[in-house]
C-alpha cells in the first residue's frame, strides 16, 4: 500500500491501455486505482526499453487528468503517460532529438502539425482496456 497525506491508498489493478503502430503493439500503460478514493495511477511499459528501477506509482496533482502523449513517425510510436490540464506546458524531446514545447488546449488536445512527427494526447480514462492506434498510416488517412 502507498501512504499519502491523510490517506493510505489500497491500489488495485484497473486495466490497461495498449498503444499500437499500425496494428503492432508499441507499449502498454497499466492503470491502477485506489479502492477507497478512486484516484488513478499509471505505469508505462515500452518495447525496447528496460523496466524502471523504481518501485511505486507516479502521482499527478488533483487538478490534472492522466493522458498518454504519443510521438509518431513513419517507423515508430513513442508514448508516455503524464498529467494534463488546460494551459499546462509540456516539454517533449523526440527520439530524433527534436525538442517541442506544447500547451494543452481547453479540450485537452495538443496543437500539433500533421507532418511527422505527429504528437497527440489521449485521455487514459477514455481508453482503459482499449487500443490507441497511433501509427502514421491511421493518423494520416483521410
Amino acid at each position: 500500500m502507498t501512504k499519502m497525506v491523510g490517506h493510505e491508498h489500497e491500489i488495485v489493478f484497473m486495466g490497461m491501455v495498449n498503444v499500437n503502430r499500425d496494428n503492432y503493439l508499441q507499449g502498454v500503460v497499466d492503470v491502477w486505482r485506489c479502492r477507497s478514493c478512486k484516484r488513478t495511477f499509471c505505469d508505462d511499459k515500452r518495447y525496447g526499453e528496460p523496466l524502471k528501477a523504481s518501485v511505486g506509482f507516479d502521482s499527478i496533482p488533483d487538478d490534472e487528468q492522466w493522458a498518454i502523449l504519443t510521438c509518431t513517425t513513419a517507423k515508430e510510436v513513442f508514448m508516455r503517460s503524464l498529467g494534463v490540464k488546460p494551459g499546462k506546458q509540456i516539454e517533449h524531446t523526440c527520439k530524433s532529438g527534436e525538442q517541442h514545447q506544447f500547451v494543452v488546449r481547453n479540450d485537452l488536445s495538443l496543437d500539433s502539425s500533421t507532418a511527422p512527427p505527429i504528437h497527440r494526447l489521449y485521455l487514459v480514462k477514455d481508453y482503459v482496456n482499449k487500443v490507441i492506434e497511433a501509427g502514421i498510416y491511421r493518423l494520416t488517412m483521410k
